[in-house]
């Protein structure tokens, strides 16, 4: 199954790129960054997530992700919604092999889909 951010915007998750989303809300200057990489950021909100800034500098992406670590394990602020309940069912029914996911919110390994 190839899931996105539909599936977890129920969960009151932000989705990256509507209204309100991480890309509309980011902040680049409150991120671990070089000013050139901020200045990058704050044109293309995209770039936190990019592979190029990655291999030079990890803190913006792991910076961004961190409260999504922090709502699954310390807060329990987010809980998985039908759709991940729906593809548990299915992991335990045996049909369902593996799950691609690009959310980086990990309800599904909170509830242990493969």
């Amino acid at each position: 199954v190839l899931t996105g951010a539909g599936i977890s915007v129920g969960a009151g998750i932000p989705d990256f790129r509507s209204p309100g989303g991480l890309y509309d809300t980011l902040k680049p200057d409150l991120l671990t960054a070089t000013a050139a990489q901020r200045r990058e950021m704050s044109y293309d909100p995209t770039t936190v997530v990019s592979w190029s800034l990655f291999r030079e500098n990890q803190f913006p992406y792991l910076e961004l992700r961190r409260p999504f670590i922090l709502g699954l394990n310390q807060e329990k602020k987010w809980k998985p919604t039908l759709a991940h309940f729906f593809l548990d069912t299915l992991e335990k029914k045996g049909v369902l092999s593996r799950v691609y996911t690009q959310n980086i919110d990990g309800l599904d390994y909170q509830m242990d889909i493969p």
